[in-house]
């Protein structure tokens, strides 16, 4: 069965509304990708600086702005479980986006 010029500039314009979906959707898939790298990155970083922020803290007798910071062991782990709980957000988002991708590669 032959369609019709309505039909076929129809389905051209539904095709094209695809392919830029899905190039937004790959879009945005590396921007998350990168910051659940960039979060991964930065919590390892905080993790392996914990025992630098305790010595820190015991070497300031006075307690000052910045010190009051390093005074509390616990910022650390805080800044960790902030910074997995970010990631995980963000790996969420990522499978999301993947699965929409998937799906609209599909409907092509």
């Amino acid at each position: 069965m032959m369609r019709d010029i309505k039909e076929q500039i129809s389905e051209v314009n539904r095709r094209r509304e695809i392919y830029a979906e899905i190039k937004g959707l790959r879009v945005r898939i590396i921007k998350e990708g990168m910051i659940s790298l960039s979060c991964v990155l930065l919590a390892i970083i905080v993790a392996i600086n914990i025992p630098v922020l305790d010595k820190a803290a015991q070497q300031t007798p006075i307690r000052q702005y910045g010190s009051m910071i390093l005074a509390v062991p616990t910022v650390g782990y805080v800044l960790i479980a902030i910074l997995f709980f970010i990631l995980g957000i963000a790996v969420t988002l990522l499978c999301q986006h993947y699965k929409r991708y998937k799906e609209k590669e599909e409907d092509i």
